[in-house]
């Protein structure tokens, strides 16, 4: 007996599922797990309007022999910016002539701080009756180094005269964050009548020690005994 035949199209559809049968379970694409996103750091919060100026609140000489101690009363009116490297430039004047010129030590103000600052124009101002100040600013600055509020000091006379004379203001620095001991601190003096006019001041650089005050003496020339005095001081930053 003759083996049964079957026809060719039976035979492919036998091949496929044989091929099916044994190729196991199907491929399955990856899953690409999704690329985390990075967080933007946030922004930093900008300061309110400030008022980027220094000013002058009050001026005046003191006076004795050849030596001449102008001073100028600053307040910076900023509320959220330090004044760096700030100069005042004093002019002297004597019957309405210039007699000299002559600038600051620089120094540092924080934001609202007052300071009175003087300068020294020995011989080349002798026997001014009046003084000019302008001020020029270094650079404002959000990063703020230590500040010396302004003590009241302790006034003692060496020689004293009707209108003028010299004495030294003592009193205590007190920083408002450590100073490291060796460096380098200016102290002003300034002294004024009953009536807030500025009778005169001094300067003196000191050095500081270790410890969160410095107690220093300052000499002072003046136009007349003092009803008050006070101490001020600034270092670098």
């Amino acid at each position: 007996m003759a083996p049964p035949r079957f026809p060719l199209p039976g035979l492919a559809a036998l091949a496929m599922v044989l091929l099916v049968a044994c190729s196991g379970a199907p491929a399955t694409t990856p899953t690409l797990a999704p690329t985390a996103s990075a967080t933007p750091a946030p922004s930093p919060t900008p300061l309110p309007p400030d008022t980027l100026s220094v000013g002058v609140l009050g001026i005046g000489i003191g006076t004795f022999d050849l030596a001449a101690f102008p001073v100028a009363r600053l307040q910076n009116e900023a509320k959220y910016h330090a004044a760096a490297s700030v100069i005042v430039h004093f002019v002297t004047h004597r019957a309405g002539h210039t007699l000299g010129s002559l600038n600051s030590t620089a120094v540092n103000l924080g934001p609202g701080e007052t300071l009175a600052v003087t300068g020294d124009c020995t011989d080349a101002c002798n026997g001014a009756t009046g003084v000019a100040a302008t001020v020029t600013v270094g650079s404002w600055q959000t990063t703020i180094g230590p500040v010396f509020a302004t003590g009241s000091a302790t006034f003692a006379c060496q020689q004293c005269h009707a209108s003028h004379g010299y004495g030294s203001v003592k009193g205590t620095l007190r920083p408002s964050t450590s100073v490291s001991a060796g460096v380098a601190v200016v102290g002003f003096a300034v002294c004024q009548n009953s009536a807030g006019v500025i009778l005169g001041g001094g300067t003196e650089q000191f050095i500081w020690q270790a410890g969160s005050s410095l107690t220093v003496d300052v000499p002072v020339v003046l136009n007349a005994a003092p009803a008050s005095c006070a101490l001020g001081a600034s270092t670098g930053w």
